[in-house]
């Protein structure tokens, strides 16, 4: 239980604009409470006096908030990312690190927010304000976090409101090209991957596999069912990498541009469908795609240069000096990397034509020179001939 006498520390990252400020009132407060509203705002204004705050006194006197109602809004707070809790029990003191708020568009795409903002507000408002907001997204020491976890939040959602959401919510950028986040969400049940785990890091984690590995919408459901941890109710990306590499099936897909292929499948094309080994595929994975951040048309190229300059052999060594060589040249894309290729062969060439005759074709002339010899050396030959063989 909170006590006046609790020391307290505030610490500020950011000022606020005046879209925060209407997003505080527009948006969270219908979902917080006028009571939370209060506290961040009286939070935020403390950090930026010049006087440090010693204990939750002065917020209870600033606030004219019981100790219970400010615990429990500082628990909204941190439920909806406005806040972060540290507690140092040696000393008896809290640090509150404050949060900006989400931009308006950010927060109706939220894969929480927004569902909670929906179904509190209602289909006309939500569509209002996504018109209103719409735009382009924009050491503690000793101190142990104990902010209150946003999936606390969600415990009754249903599938009419997924479903209404989904209808609803603002189009934002995709991380992937190939992967339909539709599909793949869209029968996707909450027992499967609960709501609290479609986060943007969990989205783009699972679109990036499917980049690489080739697989599906409704194979990637499947797998991510199986990759949940059932302790923590968590995705569990490393045990997802493995279910992928062991889901290889034959690849028959005939497509006009074979760059365009996941790196997996377009490796198991050059070995005539034959399943990519495990080394294989942590080599494309884990170097190429999380360590270079190459796109998968780049390491595409890549794989087909190294293949033809090491005997088919995708060779580790090679694979990493070529990667590191195209980074230091800037070669970020399909087509610089086949324009840089052309230029090599091009070279190469070259230099064969220019290769130099052999020693023999220039020596050749002089030779028939020194052999060349007088009429009477030649008859005086013939005659010794005739006498010994006549």
């Amino acid at each position: 239980m909170l006590n006046k006498e609790d020391r307290l520390k505030i610490e500020w990252l950011a000022p606020l604009n005046n879209e925060h400020f209407s997003v505080l009132r527009l948006l969270y407060q219908p979902l917080i409470g006028e009571q939370s509203i209060a506290l961040y705002e009286t939070l935020v204004a403390l950090a930026m006096s010049p006087v440090p705050i010693k204990n939750h006194l002065l917020i209870h006197k600033l606030s004219s908030l019981s100790l219970e109602a400010i615990e429990a809004s500082r628990i909204q707070l941190e439920q909806y990312l406005l806040l972060k809790t540290f507690y140092d029990g040696t000393k008896n003191c809290y640090l509150y690190q404050l949060q900006k708020p989400l931009c308006g568009s950010t927060f109706l795409s939220h894969d929480v927010f927004g569902r909670m903002y929906l179904r509190k507000m209602g289909k006309q408002v939500y569509e209002y304000m996504k018109r209103n907001f719409a735009k382009n997204r924009e050491d503690k020491g000793a101190y142990q976090e104990i902010t209150a976890h946003i999936r606390e939040l969600f415990q009754d959602w249903n599938e009419r409101q997924e479903q209404q959401f989904s209808d609803l919510r603002p189009v934002l950028p995709k991380p992937s090209v190939h992967f339909r986040f539709e599909r793949f969400l869209n029968d996707l049940s909450p027992m499967i991957l609960p709501l609290s785990e479609r986060t943007k890091e969990n989205l783009d984690f699972i679109a990036a596999k499917a980049d690489i590995y080739g697989v599906d919408e409704k194979e990637m459901q499947k797998l991510v069912g199986k990759s949940m941890d059932l302790k923590t109710n968590r995705l569990n990306h490393r045990k997802l990498e493995r279910y992928l590499q062991q889901s290889q099936k034959e690849f028959t897909k005939q497509i006009e541009d074979p760059y365009q292929l996941p790196p997996v499948r377009f490796l198991q094309e050059k070995q005539k469908g034959i399943a990519v080994s495990r080394a294989d595929q942590n080599l494309i994975d884990h170097i190429l795609f999380e360590q270079y951040h190459f796109e998968p048309q780049l390491i595409n190229v890549l794989i087909e240069y190294v293949l033809e300059r090491c005997h088919q052999t995708l060779r580790r060594n090679y694979v990493e000096k070529v990667a590191s060589t195209w980074v230091r040249l800037g070669i970020d894309s399909k087509e610089k990397a086949l324009q840089l290729i052309a230029e090599e062969t091009e070279k190469s060439c070259a230099k064969s034509k220019t290769k130099e005759l052999p020693q023999w074709f220039h020596e050749s002339d002089n030779q028939e020179g020194e052999a060349e010899v007088s009429d009477a050396e030649l008859t005086d030959k013939l005659r010794k001939l005739r006498d010994q063989y006549g």
